[in-house]
Order: C-alpha cells, then sequence, then structure tokens
C-alpha cells in the first residue's frame, strides 16, 4: 500500500486541463501533469489551500491518501482495513463516500456497481473503528464532516488498483456564491472564466460586452479577474462572519486542524483574500463601464441584476436591455462575447430563426466591430459555419456534458 503526503488533484471541465496547469503552477505547486479533466500536481499543503481560494478554473481539489492493488471486492475491504482510519478522521464525524471507475479491464467481472463498492469500503471503515474503538462512525448524505473519493482503475500487480482520496472542497469551487439566481442552462462560473483566459482577454487594455449575459456569470467572472479579487472572496467573507459554518471540508480534518503551522498559513491566506478583495473592489469603482451586460429578456436581466448585487458589483458593470444586433463596443478596444442558443430543442420552424441569429452576428460584427474581437461559446456545431467569418483560433470546450465550440474572430 502506498500512502501520499504532498499530492493532489484538481478537476475542471474538459477543455482547461492545460490552463488549470498554468494556474496551479503560478500559485506555487513544484510540479503538475494534466489527464483529462483536470491536473495531477505535488505542492506543500498551504499551497494546496492556496489552489481552493484562488484557482478559478478549478471544480474541485483531492489530496492522495493510498493507493492499493486488489483482486475483488473482498480482497478491496480486507486491504481497507488495513488503514488506520483514526488518522483520517473521528468516530463522531460523519463520513461520504463516492467510487469512480477509471481503465478497468474490459469484462470487469468484479467492481460492477459503485454502489456495492461503497457498501464494502463502509463496511471497512465501521469495522476498523468498532474493533480499535469500541464506536463506529456514521454515514452523512447531505452534509458529511468527511467526503472520500475512491478511484478504481487497472492495477499493476493486481486487476484492479484503488486510490483513495480526500474530497477537500465539499460544494464544486465553480459555486462562488454570488449566484443566486439562474437562468436556463447557464455557463459554470469557472467554465466562464477560463473561456476568458483562454481568448487572452486582457482588461488593462479591452472591455467586455456580453450580449447574451443570461444571469451574468461571464461579466462577474471578468469583473472579478480585472481586479484580482479571489473567486473564493464571499465564501471567506461568510466564512470569517461565522466560522461554525464550515465552507469547505478540509476544515474537518486532522490533516489540518491538528497542524498549528498549516492551520496559521490558512488564517494568513484568509486575511490575503480579504485584502485583495477590499482592493479589488476598490480599484473596479474607479474603471466604470469597461464591463457590460445585456439580454434582451427582462426575466434574464433580473437574475444578473441579483447576482452583480450579491458579487458587490452594482454599478461597476452595466446591465442593457437591447437586440444584441444594437450593441456597439463599449470602449476603444473591446471583446465581443456571448453564449447564444444552441437550439437543440427548436421546432424546424424556429431553426431558420437560430440561423438568422447567427449570421446576424457575423454580420453585425463586421460593420460595427471592426478592429475588435469577438468570441462565440456555442453547443450548436452546425451554426458556427452559418456565422460567415473566419476563426482565428477554435477551441474544444464542455459545459457540463454538453460537447462546445468556443470560436474567436479577429475582426478587421
Amino acid at each position: 500500500m502506498k500512502k501520499y503526503r504532498f499530492e493532489y488533484f484538481a478537476s475542471c471541465s474538459m477543455g482547461l486541463e492545460e490552463l488549470l496547469a498554468q494556474e496551479i503552477l503560478a500559485l506555487g505547486a513544484k510540479t503538475t501533469k494534466t489527464v483529462r479533466g483536470g491536473v495531477q500536481f505535488e505542492a506543500f499543503h498551504e499551497v494546496a489551500l492556496k489552489v481552493i481560494l484562488y484557482s478559478r478554473i478549478a471544480s474541485r481539489v483531492f489530496k492522495y491518501l493510498f493507493t492499493f492493488d486488489v483482486l475483488n471486492e473482498k480482497d478491496y475491504y480486507l486491504e481497507a482495513t488495513n488503514i488506520k482510519w483514526k488518522s483520517l478522521m473521528d468516530v463522531n464525524q460523519t463520513f461520504r463516500l463516492t467510487t469512480i471507475y477509471g481503465d478497468l479491464p474490459g469484462e470487469r467481472e468484479e467492481f460492477r456497481n459503485s454502489q456495492f463498492t461503497n457498501l464494502k469500503l463502509k463496511d471497512a471503515i465501521v469495522d476498523w473503528f468498532r474493533h480499535h474503538d469500541g464506536n463506529r462512525p456514521s454515514v452523512g448524505r447531505e452534509f458529511p464532516d468527511i467526503a472520500f473519493l475512491a478511484r478504481i482503475d487497472r492495477g499493476e500487480e493486481k486487476p484492479y488498483q484503488v486510490t483513495l482520496m480526500y474530497d477537500l472542497c465539499g460544494d464544486p469551487l465553480n459555486q462562488r456564491g454570488y449566484r443566486m439566481a439562474k437562468t436556463e442552462a447557464p455557463v459554470k462560473e469557472n467554465v466562464a472564466a477560463g473561456i476568458l483566459k483562454m481568448i487572452n482577454w486582457n482588461p488593462a487594455e479591452e472591455g467586455l460586452i456580453d450580449a447574451m449575459c443570461g444571469s451574468g456569470t461571464f461579466t462577474i467572472e471578468a469583473a472579478l479577474m480585472a481586479a484580482n479579487i479571489p473567486p473564493s472572496f464571499l465564501k471567506v467573507e461568510r466564512y470569517l462572519k461565522n466560522p461554525q459554518f464550515k465552507m469547505w471540508t478540509f476544515l474537518n480534518y486532522p490533516w489540518l486542524t491538528q497542524d498549528k503551522f498549516l492551520w496559521d498559513n490558512f488564517q494568513k491566506l484568509l486575511a490575503e483574500v480579504t485584502d485583495a478583495t477590499e482592493k479589488g473592489l476598490e480599484f473596479l469603482r474607479t474603471k466604470k463601464g469597461f464591463i457590460v451586460g445585456n439580454d434582451l429578456s427582462e426575466m434574464a436581466l433580473i437574475s444578473a441584476r441579483e447576482n452583480v448585487k450579491k458579487a458587490k458589483l452594482e454599478g461597476i458593470i452595466d446591465l442593457t436591455k437591447k437586440d444584441a444586433l444594437e450593441l456597439y463596443p463599449p470602449t476603444t478596444k473591446s471583446v465581443f462575447i456571448c453564449n447564444p442558443p444552441y437550439g437543440e430543442r427548436l421546432e424546424h420552424n424556429e431553426e431558420e430563426k437560430l440561423k438568422a441569429l447567427y449570421k446576424g452576428l457575423g454580420d453585425h460584427w463586421k460593420h460595427a466591430f471592426k478592429g475588435h474581437r469577438a468570441a462565440l461559446f456555442t453547443g450548436n456545431l452546425e451554426m458556427l459555419k452559418v456565422v460567415g467569418l473566419k476563426t482565428s483560433k477554435r477551441h474544444i470546450l464542455f459545459n457540463g456534458d454538453i460537447e462546445c465550440r468556443l470560436a474567436e474572430y479577429s475582426l478587421y
């Protein structure tokens, strides 16, 4: 059985792995390795906490605990009872288990059912505590104190390899805390931030206009990015007001709470986030009008206003109600970004309306946005052909389980 010390895994939406690796290295990690859906990295524990607080792209961060090879589910149970579970959790804490399958042998004679696999690991944990402590911990499905992730892959010495990890986050990191109101099929916050980084938006030189802003995610992420406000700022604020409310599951782990050096470093990180937020908001108040959110739907704008207010960006982000084809650059250099309808549920007679929208965007850019840039994020790959402009770059991204394209246009 291999025990880990300083190894972590940060997950993200597929297509953003390289950007996440760059972000993690910039935050102080020693090494990174991109894999499908995330980044493995080696770092001191305080760097991993920094990733949780500062990463704009990560969905979750996990800490590697153990890896061991097993023959079958019975062997899995026996191996798991060799782990000293008291070093990972207290008997009075609740816990939750999640099992995912990676690369497994084709026939997969064992481990066919993740629920049953979870049950075997749960039994191992409970039986270990009964034997060594005389009591047993309970499962907490809704708000557990401790969250474990078990990944089962093809083994080296035996057919299967189990990797056990802590989930350090609890709620996904893309849930910043400002999105009180949602529109239909919104872009996730960390995907929006990743898109802004992918198109190399430079807030020091370019304005930004989101033509179909929905609940305002792109504009809010852009403002936070422009002012270097950590994406965790609302969670940090809430935690500092009420430390009893555990915003992240790592606050329950002996790995953090019993390490005075690490705990002191965490407190310093919280102070740094608070300081960066105050400076960032002060900066944004002097630089109004360079980020615009627009939508033709009043309901969408109501959602956007609520979210902008929650993010403390009221009066900084301009929200307008116009047809997307009536918009003009807010600054001398701007990026026109939009996430138009994909049309997966449209009736046949509405398809022409969708084509007219995409073609209209291309025509409008040619006339009103010469010398600027545009970026279009869509899950309807066929509609990109209708735009009628040559893309300068294309990227494959996923919004949830929808395969999308991010198309960039340099407008001359």
